[in-house]
């Protein structure tokens, strides 16, 4: 009778992978005064993102969730206001942003 050897056991180890919760983008200031007046409700701008595949998304302070996104390379919508400050995050490896404002409403 032969024998050959048993068969190995190989025991393959999962590399744990965690995932982490995606990185939200730190909000950049951005002054209006200069181009708007202070009593502004809204204000209509056209967007050019940096490279043409991210997105902005720009909101007045207090109305985070009642933002518009701008997507890339250039889009134009209506912004809310409440002072004279938005907030900007670049989504999508976006680097930069171009505002244009074109128009504006007063209450």
């Amino acid at each position: 009778m032969e024998m050959s050897p048993p068969p190995a056991i190989i025991a393959f180890a999962q590399a744990e992978t965690v995932q982490e919760a995606p990185v939200e983008p730190t909000p950049i200031k951005v002054d209006l005064s200069k181009y708007i007046p202070d009593r502004a409700i809204s204000v209509t701008m056209i967007v050019t993102v940096t490279p043409p595949t991210g997105a902005a998304y720009i909101y007045a302070p207090g109305y985070e969730n009642q933002g518009t996104l701008f997507k890339g390379p250039k889009s134009i919508d209506e912004v809310r206001l409440d002072g004279p400050f938005v907030f900007v995050k670049l989504y999508g490896g976006a680097t930069s942003f171009d505002i244009q404002y074109t128009n504006y409403r007063q209450p």
